[in-house]
């Protein structure tokens, strides 16, 4: 018997009842566990405490990082991109802003609002970034085409990726597959939109969910490959301020969509979910506006602990003005200092095996693919936004559901 064991033995383990007359006798009252619960926008009563026969019977927790269906996020340590958003319209101006940032901390620079109208512009923005992951945030057709132009023509080393709409037009994204070169990300589904309009979260994900299933069934449809249709495509989220909610946001989002792909016939290897994350500043806040340095603060935590793979930290005036250099910088430090001084980069899925996060992550998972189905139900991620009735059949996920 080793001295651990000989200390455990002065510590016997305590059952769950034990616990639960423990509270009631302290707070005197036999419904104290009940009164300690609190009801979620999603449906679920939070228990005043989780051990970890809440999570027994739990499949994906069992699952190690970066591994289907990727609930645990990355493989390995190694941190998340720390994107800047550069919201300059002049090309030349957008790459000295970008080169600023990158000399700052900012690894991943976002182009906003630059105005490319042909290669020249485009060379001129891409002058000083030929390491450095790009994503251009206002992407229409033109756009893509002038990309797939420039990189088969001089591939770049480091990612580039896109914000077009799938949807938009389903013949010109399978086309764009069909041309572009593998390493370019050429689509984007914004799953931000869900929190302002103050949906919760597992509505937020059925939404997204809802969104990825069209745009898979529309690209197939047209003929292109499934696998390459889920490399091809960055999903945004938004992220509010319910701490351990939001880190189970992302987390059951990418269990979904790793369902959703190989629902599709999609191989396990391209179902994992590339995530782009931002914070959201609340406008209440903007007679106090320095609240909202805390509340970015706590939710790119949230963001990164959820594994998403690149991250935004919004300046926290920005309800209330245009954001100065000063607050774009205390925004930027936010992530370097959870990456440098709380080293969040040096651990791979810090909170998995949590009893209460492992629990709601699954509570989402679930309540997401029913809200997807709902979705579909009334006619789709599009349909329902359509004016009228819509009796869409059911996609694959759908279908694989009925079929069990």
């Amino acid at each position: 018997m080793t001295a651990n064991d000989k200390l455990l033995e002065e510590f016997p383990a305590i059952g769950t009842a034990a616990w639960e007359q423990a509270i009631a006798r302290d707070l005197k009252s036999a419904d104290a566990i009940k009164t300690l619960e609190w009801q979620t926008p999603e449906g679920l009563a939070v228990k005043p405490f989780y051990r970890a026969e809440d999570i027994a019977e739990l499949k994906f927790p069992a699952a190690g990082p970066g591994e289907f269906p990727y609930a645990r996020g990355a493989r390995t340590a190694g941190g998340w991109q720390i994107r800047e958003v550069i919201d300059a319209t002049d090309p030349a101006e957008a790459n000295r802003g970008a080169v600023v940032a990158l000399a700052a901390g900012a690894d991943e620079i976002a182009f906003s609002r630059a105005e490319i109208e042909n290669a020249s512009d485009l060379d001129a923005i891409l002058a000083h970034l030929k390491e450095i992951p790009v994503h251009f945030a206002a992407a229409g057709e033109p756009l893509i085409q002038l990309l797939i132009g420039r990189l088969r023509k001089q591939p770049r080393a480091a990612r580039t990726s896109a914000a077009c709409d799938p949807l938009a037009n389903p013949g010109f994204a399978a086309e764009t597959l069909r041309i572009a070169p593998p390493a370019f990300t050429p689509f984007a589904i914004d799953a931000a939109q869900g929190e302002s309009a103050e949906a919760n979260s597992a509505e937020q994900i059925g939404a997204a969910l809802a969104a990825g299933v069209e745009y898979l069934a529309a690209l197939s449809d047209c003929g292109a490959d499934i696998d390459r249709a889920a490399s091809a495509v960055e999903f945004s989220f938004a992220i509010g301020t319910n701490y351990f909610f939001e880190i189970a946001k992302l987390r059951a989002f990418r269990m979904g969509w790793a369902r959703v792909v190989e629902s599709f016939g999609g191989s396990r290897q391209n179902a994992k979910a590339r995530i782009a994350a931002r914070t959201v500043p609340r406008n209440e806040a903007a007679a106090d506006a320095h609240l909202n340095i805390l509340r970015g603060t706590t939710a790119a935590m949230a963001a990164v602990l959820g594994g998403a793979d690149s991250v935004v930290v919004a300046p926290f005036d920005e309800p209330s003005k245009t954001p100065d250099e000063p607050s774009r910088r205390l925004a930027r430090n936010t992530q370097l200092l959870l990456r440098h001084e709380g080293c969040f980069a040096r651990v791979a899925d810090a909170g998995g095996g949590a009893y209460y996060l492992e629990s709601v992550t699954d509570f989402l998972a679930c309540a997401a693919w029913k809200a997807m189905q709902e979705t579909e139900a009334r006619g789709g991620y599009r349909g329902e936004r359509a004016a009228g009735p819509a009796e869409a059949p059911l996609t694959a996920p759908a279908k694989h559901e009925a079929e069990k």
